[in-house]
C-alpha cells in the first residue's frame, strides 16, 4: 500500500485492486458513519438532559427546530461555497462545527445556552448534504448515483444500530457523556477527513461559479422553487420531509409517554429499527427496489404504505406498532433516497452544491416547523404526530399524482436527445 496525495488535496490511499472512485467512496461512507453514530449516541439522552431545564415538550421540541433554523439560513450558503471552492474544506469545517456545538451543549448551565450550542451546530449543518454532492460528483449513472447516495441512509441506519444503545449506556454514567463523546468522535471525524479525503469536484466546474454568493436564504428557496427544472421535485422533498419530521425529534417523548420506555429501552428500539434501514439500504436497495421498480414507481408505492403505517401507530398495540415500526424503517429511507438521487440528477453540476443545499434548507423548514407543531399538540394528544406524518405523506401522494407525466418521462430526455442528436 503506497500512500499519495491527490492533485485537488488530502492524503489518500492507493491499492492496485481498487479504483480511486471506490475508494473515495469508502472514505465518504466511513465520514458519514462515524458522524451517524455520534449523532445518534445523543438521541436517547438529548430529551432527558433538556428536561432538568424544562419539562415542557414543547421546549423539547424547540432545541430540535432552532437547530434547523440555523440550518435553514446556511444550507444554500455552504452549498454555493463547496460549488466554488470544493467539497472537502466544507465538509470539514462542517463536522468541525458539529464538535463545537456539542462541547458548549455539554457544558450548558441553561436552556439559553443550549440553544446557543445548536444554533452553532445548525450554521456549519452542511455534513449531509456536501456529502450527497460529493457522492453525485463521482456517480458513473443514474443507479450508481442512488446505490451511491443509499449509502447516507445506511449510516443512518447503522447510526441507529450503535448510537442509541451506547447513549443509553453512556447516560448510566453520566448525563452528559453522550454529548462529549459525540464531540470527541465529530473533531476526530474532521481530522480524519483533512488527511484521506480527495477532493471531488473538478477544478472546471468551481471556476464556472461565478455567480456571488447569495446570503439570503429566501432568495436561493426562491430560485429553486421557480426553476422549472427543480421546483417539483423540491416541493416533493419537502412534503416527505415535513411528514418525517413530524416523529422524528417527538418520537422518544412518545415511547416515554406511550409505553413507558426509559432512555436505554428506547435506545434499543432505536436500535432495531436502524437494522431494518440498513439491511433496506444495503440489500433492497440494489436488489429488489431498483432492480424491480422506476424511481416513480417507487415513489408511488411507498408513499402509500406510509400513509397506512402512519394512520394505524397511534391506533394500534404495542406489538403491531413493533411491526409497523420495522416496515417503516424499510420505506422511509427507499422514498427519501429516491427524491434525493431524482433531484441531484436534474442539478447542474456547477450548481449542484448549491440546489442540494437548498433542498436542505427546506428540510430544515420542516425540522422547524414539525417538531413544534407535534410538541405542541402532544401535550393535549400523545397521537398527534402520527396523524401530522399521514396528513403530509398525503400530500407527497398528491404531488407524485398531479406531476406524474413529469416525474415519470424525467429519465426519457437523455434518451430522447440522444436519439435526435443520431
Amino acid at each position: 500500500m503506497i500512500a499519495k496525495a491527490p492533485p485537488s488535496g488530502g492524503a489518500f490511499l492507493y491499492t492496485d485492486s481498487m479504483t480511486p472512485t471506490k475508494k473515495a467512496t469508502i472514505i465518504i461512507f466511513a465520514t458519514v458513519l462515524i458522524d451517524m453514530i455520534g449523532m445518534t449516541i445523543i438521541l436517547p439522552a438529548l430529551p432527558i438532559y433538556v428536561e432538568k431545564f424544562s419539562t415542557s415538550t414543547f421546549t423539547i421540541g424547540m432545541v430540535y427546530s432552532i437547530f434547523a433554523a440555523a440550518a435553514f439560513i446556511a444550507g444554500p450558503i455552504l452549498g454555493s461555497l463547496s460549488d466554488r471552492y470544493g467539497r472537502r474544506p466544507i465538509l470539514i469545517a462542517s463536522i468541525f462545527g458539529t464538535s463545537l456545538g456539542w462541547v458548549i451543549f455539554a457544558l450548558a448551565g441553561n436552556i439559553w445556552v443550549v440553544f446557543l450550542s445548536r444554533i452553532i451546530d445548525g450554521l456549519t449543518a452542511g455534513n449531509v448534504s456536501v456529502a450527497q454532492s460529493y457522492l453525485t460528483d463521482i456517480a458513473k449513472d443514474d443507479k450508481d448515483r442512488t446505490l451511491k447516495l443509499g449509502l447516507i441512509p445506511m449510516c443512518i441506519g447503522i447510526g441507529f444500530i450503535m448510537g442509541p444503545g451506547i447513549g443509553g449506556l453512556l447516560t448510566k454514567i453520566s448525563p452528559v457523556l453522550p454529548f462529549w463523546t459525540t464531540a470527541g468522535l465529530a473533531l476526530l471525524n474532521a481530522i480524519a477527513a483533512y488527511f484521506f479525503l480527495p477532493e471531488s469536484l473538478k477544478k472546471s466546474a468551481q471556476k464556472e461559479q461565478k455567480s456571488p454568493i447569495q446570503l439570503n436564504p429566501f432568495k436561493s428557496i426562491i430560485y429553486g422553487l421557480t426553476h422549472k427544472k427543480y421546483r417539483t421535485l423540491i416541493l416533493l422533498l419537502l412534503a416527505t420531509s415535513m411528514s418525517f419530521e413530524s416523529y422524528h425529534a417527538m418520537f422518544i417523548p412518545y415511547l416515554h409517554k406511550q409505553f413507558g420506555f426509559d432512555v436505554s429501552a428506547a435506545g434499543l428500539l432505536l436500535s432495531g429499527i436502524g437494522v431494518m434501514i440498513a439491511f433496506n439500504q444495503l440489500v433492497l436497495m440494489k436488489h429488489f427496489w431498483l432492480h424491480r421498480f422506476k424511481p416513480f414507481i417507487i415513489q408511488l408505492m411507498t408513499a402509500t404504505a406510509l400513509i397506512l403505517i402512519f394512520a394505524l401507530a397511534g391506533l394500534v398495540p404495542f406489538i403491531i406498532f413493533l411491526g409497523l415500526l420495522a416496515i417503516l424503517g424499510l420505506l422511509e429511507g427507499t422514498l427519501s433516497v429516491i427524491n434525493g438521487s431524482e433531484l441531484a440528477a436534474a442539478a447542474e453540476h456547477h450548481e449542484r452544491g448549491k440546489i442540494i443545499g437548498i433542498s436542505h434548507s427546506l428540510i430544515a423548514i420542516s425540522q422547524v416547523a414539525a417538531p413544534a407543531i407535534s410538541g405542541f399538540f402532544m401535550d393535549s394528544y400523545i397521537g398527534s404526530l402520527w396523524l401530522f406524518s399521514a396528513f403530509w405523506m398525503m400530500i407527497v401522494f398528491v404531488i407524485l399524482l398531479t406531476h406524474k407525466t413529469e416525474l415519470r418521462n424525467r429519465h426519457l430526455e437523455p434518451e430522447l436527445e440522444k436519439t435526435a442528436q443520431q
